[in-house]
């Protein structure tokens, strides 16, 4: 992370916590938090968040993503290519708070996540100076557990401010592509082949999750391309959710 990034981190949570001290209530202690997560929007779901506090510095959470189609582009064979996403995911969470505040403060939250993750579209191009027109499908299937470290604020009584910003996670997880041009029904020779192969390795490099995990193989008779991964994927969770207190 830049060292200027970092400042504003620092900056953002030192007047976080001097706005909570200026609207602290000694009489309010809120027993459930619900929020929304607007960076769940970036991957394809609308991310609901719901926190029960059972004791004073422990709760249990849960997330529930709502597939939401997001568009938008990538390239293959030098060709924009419009394509969208959508995603079903769920978390669960146990939260352990360091302060003395009910739901306040910084925390450690071990979790358990699924996600299940779909996009598609077509893109236009050639292979052996013959026209194509390839319809992308690709689905990513991921369940993974974690540890994320974050600080949540209660401001003005009720308004909740939550920023997870480290939470190291491990994935099992399966990935299946699948490229094929319905177009023709003549089966592609070498040329075509090997060119296909070629666009199809670049055309997945734009994506890191998958970039130079996959096994690219090439279906000649029925004019398609398939890239498959399955195995541990190693990520980290950020991001901010925002909501009230109950």
């Amino acid at each position: 992370m830049k060292p200027v990034a970092v400042k504003k981190i620092t900056h953002l949570t030192i007047l976080l916590l001097f706005l909570q001290s200026v609207y602290a209530q000694k009489d309010f202690e809120p027993k459930i938090t619900v929020k929304w997560a607007p960076t769940g929007l970036i991957m394809g779901d609308a991310s609901f968040q719901g926190e029960y506090s059972f004791l004073k510095k422990s709760s249990l959470t849960a997330k529930l993503g709502v597939p939401c189609n997001r568009h938008y582009h990538a390239n293959f064979d030098g060709h924009d290519v419009d394509m969208s996403m959508k995603a079903f995911s769920f978390l669960a969470g146990y939260r352990k708070y360091l302060s003395k505040q009910v739901l306040k403060g910084f925390y450690v939250e071990p979790f358990f996540t699924y996600v299940h993750h779909t996009s598609d579209g077509t893109g236009e191009g050639k292979l052996d100076n013959q026209s194509v027109t390839m319809d992308f499908t690709n689905a990513y299937n991921g369940i993974g557990v974690g540890v994320q470290l974050g600080s949540q604020f209660i401001l003005a009584k009720r308004f909740v401010i939550d920023l997870f910003f480290f939470g190291p996670q491990l994935t099992a997880s399966t990935n299946n592509f699948r490229a094929i041009d319905y177009n023709d029904s003549a089966a592609w020779n070498t040329i075509q082949a090997d060119e296909a192969e070629n666009d199809i390795e670049k055309f997945l490099n734009q994506f890191p999750f998958i970039k130079n995990k996959v096994n690219v193989r090439v279906d000649k008779p029925n004019r398609a391309v398939t890239a498959n991964f399955k195995g541990a994927l190693v990520g980290v969770r950020f991001g901010v959710s925002i909501g009230i207190a109950l």
